[in-house]
């Protein structure tokens, strides 16, 4: 279910990623942070889900994840706290990917790495 007691968000679909969705450009979503929030949408849109985050929980290459003004880079920016009401716009800078060659066996085509990678993820209102 993508809402429940924690904040509800606008999560803001790039055209690229809209077959993935159902052709949406909005998904409404509930987490405590923006990590739980992307969770929350590929859960329900598993496809999506695949193409936001990798099976080690970073973000995709290729994608960025707005949220406001501050930028934050790597996993702390997933753990950011959300309020109600925020926007979450995911921007495609190029084809979203994980790392070639570092596919999990137990994942449904989700990446799994033990390298961090730098991805650029803006957060606050």
């Amino acid at each position: 279910m993508l809402l429940s007691d924690y904040p509800v968000v606008s999560v803001h679909i790039p055209p690229i990623l809209r077959p993935l969705a159902e052709g949406r450009d909005e998904i409404m979503a509930s987490g405590e942070t923006v990590g739980e929030v992307l969770e929350a949408v590929g859960h329900a849109y598993p496809a999506l889900g695949e193409a936001l985050l990798c099976a080690d929980g970073r973000l995709a290459d290729g994608l960025a994840v707005y949220f406001g003004g501050a930028v934050l880079h790597g996993r702390e920016g997933l753990e950011m706290p959300v309020d109600q009401e925020e926007v979450v716009s995911i921007v495609a800078v190029a084809n979203p990917s994980c790392p070639s060659g570092l596919v999990d066996a137990n994942a449904t085509g989700d990446c799994a790495s033990g390298v961090e990678a730098e991805a650029v993820i803006s957060v606050g209102q």
